[in-house]
């Protein structure tokens, strides 16, 4: 017979069956060697004599490695270099020797062989693991992986098991903003009110968070610098700030900058070309140049058909060089026309004959009206006055005057007085009067007023009806009434151009 001696808590009474009278050992039930994986007693027999029993448990491959958790996540910065470890929890496995975790693989969604992964076995027996980065990250191309990680161990088959490595690639500032265009054009009328929005652009970053938050900004040291245009640094919409005027600019060049929010941000730059839409905003404006001696407005009644009367210039702001002006002249009763021979010269001729002594002055109007919408006009209004010249002779009021005296009268007697009148005006009209014929002297005549007398004793009987012929006095005649010549500018001082 044995008698069992083992200490409390040991498990031989539990899991093992122990013959007392034949020595044979059974196991009670299964057997855990990761439980327990040795058993000791003594058993004696009657006699005396001790034996020592140790019991080893074999370990059989049992248990599968086994991750601290089935699902877990990491993050990794984009562009970590390529070698970079990262050391991850172990598989444990129960089971020991070649039973324990031998090795790890990666199964799924490693894009681009992005991570391999490296053992080491610890002093302690297990098997540790690092993720190792086996090519460039780029979080704009693929910002997260999800391995699945496999352990197995050196059973025959092998046993595993799984877990899910979420990895998310964290973003650096590796990316500029990117305009949607590198030009940007628009076209807007100069009557545009300030405060209206313009045009809208758009930068995107491929990072995120500050570094891909994109703000807008216009570049004041290289465009804009009396401030025409701001922008909305949040969205881009650019909008007029003051009034525009198209005479004084027609086009404005913004330089237009896009930045991120990061410690040290990327700049990306974009142009914006405004073209500034003329509004008819100016009036023509029109000079006019009386082409007389003293250059007032006035013209020679002698003058003929197409004689010039006045230069008219005109142009408009609005419309530069080649202002798209109309000018029309009114009044005149048709005795005077406009000309012109490219829109901007215009001139202003004799059209009919004038006589002074039929109308003296005219009254004249010239319009220049623009091609605006609503057309904007200048107007000049002028009396043009007709000179006279010596085209009328003095007409008497009779032609025959009769008058009766007694042949007594004094020397220094009064006869008579005639009188005659000239159309014309100042020295043209002004008459003088002369005898040029008389009988014996008899007779003299005023020549301001026209009024005869007698300059000698009469004799009725030599002459009873004696008879004068009066004339006005001869004032100096041209040849010509009008003398209209042409001079080059450079003629040489004291060249005889006329006679």
């Amino acid at each position: 017979m044995y008698f069992i001696s083992a200490q409390e808590g040991s498990g031989v009474t539990t899991d093992l069956g122990i013959d007392e009278n034949t020595g044979i050992i059974k196991t009670a039930r299964v057997l855990d060697r990761e439980t327990r994986d040795r058993y000791s007693f003594i058993a004696v027999t009657p006699e005396g004599v001790t034996v020592e029993v140790n019991i080893q448990v074999n370990d059989i491959n049992d248990h599968a490695p086994a991750f601290p958790k089935q699902h877990s996540t990491f993050q990794i910065p984009e562009h970590t270099p390529i070698g970079s470890r990262f050391p991850l929890d172990p598989a444990f496995d129960a089971d020991s020797g070649l039973l324990n975790t031998q090795g790890y693989v990666i199964k799924g969604d490693n894009v681009g062989q992005a991570f391999r992964l490296e053992t080491r076995r610890g002093p302690n027996g297990v098997l540790y693991l690092d993720l190792v980065v086996s090519n460039v990250l780029d979080r704009e191309n693929h910002s997260s992986y999800s391995l699945l990680l496999e352990a197995y161990d050196g059973g025959s088959p092998p046993r595993s098991t799984q877990m899910t490595l979420d990895v998310s690639i964290q973003d650096i500032n590796d990316n500029a903003p990117s305009f949607n265009q590198s030009r940007y054009h628009t076209l807007i009328s100069e009557n545009l009110k300030p405060g209206s929005s313009i045009l809208q652009v758009f930068a995107s970053d491929a990072d995120e968070g500050d570094n891909g938050d994109v703000i807008y900004e216009i570049n004041r040291r290289q465009s804009d610098p009396d401030q025409y245009f701001t922008i909305d640094s949040r969205t881009g919409v650019i909008k007029l700030n003051k009034g525009l005027d198209y005479e004084v600019r027609k086009v404005h060049e913004l330089v237009v900058q896009a930045r991120d929010k990061a410690v040290h941000p990327e700049v990306t730059t974009a142009f914006v070309t405004i073209h500034v839409r003329d509004y008819n905003d100016n009036q023509p404006t029109m000079t006019i140049i009386f082409l007389s001696e003293d250059g007032s407005p006035q013209i020679s009644e002698g003058a003929q058909p197409g004689q010039y009367v006045a230069r008219i210039s005109v142009s408009d702001p609005d419309y530069g060089e080649y202002s798209n002006v109309n000018v029309t002249l009114e009044g005149g009763d048709g005795k005077f026309a406009l000309t012109t021979k490219d829109n901007i010269i215009y001139l202003i001729c004799v059209d009919q004959l004038l006589d002074r002594e039929e109308r003296d002055s005219y009254d004249l109007r010239v319009t220049a009206t623009d091609s605006g919408t609503p057309p904007l006009r200048a107007e000049s209004a002028f009396v043009l006055q007709v000179m006279d010249i010596n085209d009328n002779p003095p007409l008497f009021d009779q032609q025959e005057y009769k008058q009766s005296i007694p042949e007594v009268v004094y020397p220094g007697s009064f006869v008579l007085q005639v009188t005659a009148r000239d159309k014309d005006q100042g020295p043209n009209g002004e008459v003088r009067y002369s005898i040029v014929h008389s009988h014996d002297s008899w007779f003299a005549i005023a020549p301001a007023t026209g009024i005869i007398t007698t300059t000698a004793p009469l004799d009725y009987e030599k002459d009873p009806q004696p008879q004068l012929t009066d004339v006005n006095d001869n004032e100096p005649v041209f040849r010509s009434n009008f003398y209209n010549v042409s001079l080059k500018e450079n003629t040489p001082v004291g060249t005889c151009f006329l006679q």
